[in-house]
């Protein structure tokens, strides 16, 4: 409970002090981060796309992850120093648009000019929100941490922005389901990176192998601890899922584990290296242990994606971890002072608050009848008490440990929907921010869509009526 206290600080603090830091009334963003590429197969030199904000300019533009900046404004980002880079995007303050020309897999050459979005200093919005109070509904804001035993192998020579075709090894015989299967699944990912699939000139050619069989180690002998089931993301179901595969960093695993499963791809080269031959440019593998009998097909179909999501930013490695962070929320636009949060510090334009005439300066007093008499401090410490105070409602066979390392992470049990809700409306608790979640019963068991925000504005009390925006993201990372 002591970390999980010191999160809650930590993420109001840290909002505050890195807005400041920005030195401007205003802080503005693209909606991408992005880092300087020391890598040889990818835009070394160059800026590399390492996450997009949902619902950002840069997604709405249909910028992606592992997109190169080439220029900014015209200007070549190669090699350039981090000053540099970041009077480029914000030393004039006064120009609306900056424009990034981009390549990746799928092109050579793209430009996109993108409107900064501001926002006052020292403001937190209520997806930060979301995440600092989510232990109101873990069901929709969490996010997990999972290794795979990858190993990959590129080549260091190979630059792969050459590449942008390709097609598979064929021998001839004929294809076997899984082989059929397996095809199309990564037909499926390397189109989505932008790759065109030419059956009679690729650039590059893919060849996927693999192997199932019974553990000749296996002992017989039981050891639930060393069995127990692996949490991995399952990209058609949308969420994490426990597999029966033993922890490939238990050194008993080849004692407790009935199956051995091997799994992976690799990619070749047929016209830039040493053409017509085939040169390996890249391989990725992993072998599991499996506690008990999963199919093949599962495993494949679970495991593709996650395995590509390291193309074509990659390095070597030996294995690889990934973070999953869902986020599910009441988005109305408001943005509140990161030291009080009462005050509006902004509202987005054509947001469902700025269209009820929400404006920046007021003080929000009441939200749904729940009072905003508070202190930052004092949010907190209602907060803590009422996840403390409230683990009797969550389902047990629920639990995980979120990217924090706070073990104890459990959704609510359905059973005590009606309780929960009546938790929440406790003023000992100040829930204020459980807002954001009014979409769930457990919140809100009237079902009511619409939200009641009475607010000073300086003058006078007045009332609000707000329909929220459910704003809903997954975003799968490697780190």
């Amino acid at each position: 409970m002591k970390k999980l206290l010191l999160i809650c600080f930590t993420l109001l603090f840290s909002i505050a002090n890195n807005i400041h830091s920005q030195g401007y009334n205003k802080n503005c963003y693209f909606g991408f981060t992005f880092e300087v590429s020391d890598n040889a197969n990818w835009g070394y030199g160059e800026l590399i796309i390492t996450g997009v904000e949902p619902n950002s300019p840069a997604e709405k533009a249909g910028i992606k992850v592992n997109d190169i900046i080439m220029e900014i404004n015209g200007k070549a980002t190669y090699l350039r120093d981090n000053q540099t880079i970041a009077d480029w995007l914000f030393g004039d303050m006064y120009a609306p648009t900056v424009t990034f020309t981009i390549r990746n897999m799928n092109t050579y050459f793209k430009e996109y000019t993108l409107y900064r979005e501001c926002v006052a200093t020292n403001s937190v919005n209520e997806k930060e929100l979301s995440k600092i109070y989510s232990f109101y509904s873990l069901e929709n804001t969490n996010e997990q941490v999972f290794s795979l035993p990858l190993t990959i192998t590129p080549r260091k020579d190979a630059d792969f922005a050459d590449y942008h075709t390709y097609d598979f090894y064929k021998d001839g015989k004929p294809v076997p389901a899984i082989d059929a299967q397996i095809t199309a699944l990564l037909d499926k990912e390397l189109q989505a990176k932008g790759l065109v699939r030419d059956t009679k000139d690729p650039d590059i050619i893919v060849q996927a192998y693999y192997n199932y069989g019974p553990n000749p180690k296996f002992t017989g002998l039981e050891n639930p601890n060393a069995r127990a089931a692996s949490l991995r993301y399952d990209a058609d179901l949308e969420k994490m899922v426990a597999l029966p595969i033993v922890d490939y960093t238990n050194p008993n695993k080849d004692n407790v584990s009935q199956y051995i499963v091997e799994y992976g791809f690799s990619f070749y080269d047929r016209k830039y290296i040493d053409a017509p031959n085939l040169v390996q440019i890249w391989d990725c593998n992993m072998k599991d242990h499996l506690s008990s009998k999963y199919s093949l097909e599962e495993y494949v179909r679970v495991h593709t994606p996650l395995m590509l999501k390291q193309l074509p930013y990659t390095t070597p490695r030996s294995e690889a971890t990934y973070s999953v962070d869902f986020n599910k929320y009441n988005y109305t636009g408001l943005y509140f002072d990161a030291d009080d949060l009462k005050t509006i510090t902004d509202v987005d334009m054509g947001s469902p608050a700025y269209n009820a005439g929400i404006r920046p300066g007021y003080v929000i007093t009441k939200i749904n009848n729940r009072k905003f008499e508070h202190t930052r401090d004092a949010l907190s410490e209602g907060y803590l008490n009422f996840v403390a105070e409230t683990m009797v409602y969550r389902d047990q066979k629920t639990r995980f440990t979120n990217a924090e390392g706070y073990p104890d992470c459990m959704f609510w049990n359905v059973a005590y929907y009606k309780d929960i809700a009546k938790e929440l409306n406790k003023s000992k608790y100040m829930a204020q921010f459980a807002y954001l979640y009014n979409f769930e019963k457990y919140v809100n068991d009237k079902g009511e869509d619409t939200l009641v925000i009475e607010a000073w504005d300086g003058m006078q009390k007045r009332v609000f009526q707000v329909k929220p925006e459910i704003r809903r993201s997954i975003l799968v990372k490697t780190l």
